[in-house]
């Protein structure tokens, strides 16, 4: 029987890629949220992490979720290093004023979805 020690179901992301500079980060005052919202989808699939916030309308139940601290140490280990690494994604894809308002000591899933709300009650969605 595998175990989560040498199989994880959840493995560490490696960017080979950080966020293009040509894209300028969002901001309320100048950015249009859907668009950007593109952009940032495009670099989490190329990334492979972007099942950690979107689930493909298909398959909603594909969300890569949080896994047992207790059952699955190392998939746990892996699952919130990536977390992490799309927290801070998301922070340098937004400028400085956003940053202030962002949720990241969250889920990026959270984090992302507060972002979005606020584009929504502000009218950019």
């Amino acid at each position: 029987m595998a175990t989560d020690a040498a199989y994880p179901h959840i493995c560490p992301a490696k960017l080979n890629a950080h966020w293009p500079t040509t894209i300028p980060p969002f901001d309320w005052a100048t950015s249009k949220f859907m668009k950007w919202l593109n952009k940032l989808k495009i670099f989490l699939q190329q990334s492979g992490l972007d099942q950690y916030i979107f689930a493909p309308e298909n398959k909603p139940d594909c969300l890569i979720t949080e896994p047992s601290t207790s059952k699955e140490l190392v998939a746990y280990a892996n699952w919130l290093a990536n977390n992490d690494l799309i927290v801070g994604i998301i922070r340098a894809a937004v400028s400085d004023v956003e940053q202030e308002g962002l949720q990241t000591n969250s889920t990026a899933k959270e984090c992302y979805n507060a972002l979005r709300a606020q584009a929504q009650s502000e009218g950019f969605v």
